[in-house]
């Protein structure tokens, strides 16, 4: 199949996802897990689906291993944007943050190759 129709379909499987997810999280109680049913995790679940169908299981070990490591790195700048934001402000604190981010992120990356 051609490049344009698996994005395609990516697209289409991703917003189905989504709208499902969407409408999980309005049915739960209480609101704040709504957040576990956010959009992310059905783009991901989607992009997961498409690229085993499309390139295989080597692939898909590849992209999982990434979105871990980025699920890793986002857990370090929250970790560390709280207390900086509080200090620095939003803007200085947040991109004072990223750097958190960037750190652990390429130590992922640097892991995986």
């Amino acid at each position: 199949m051609s490049q344009v129709w698996w994005i395609a379909v990516r697209g289409l499987f991703g917003g189905v996802l989504v709208m499902t997810f969407a409408m999980i999280g309005e049915m739960t109680t209480p609101k704040r897990f709504a957040g576990i049913f956010a959009a992310a995790p059905a783009v991901a679940l989607a992009g997961m689906t498409v690229t085993v169908l499309n390139e295989g299981s080597r692939a898909l070990a590849e992209s999982a291993l990434g979105m871990i490591a980025g699920a890793v790195a986002m857990v370090a700048y929250c970790a560390v944007a709280v207390p900086l934001v509080r200090r620095l402000g939003a803007l200085v604190g947040s991109l004072t943050a990223l750097a958190a981010w960037v750190a652990v992120a390429g130590a992922g990356w640097a892991l995986m190759t």
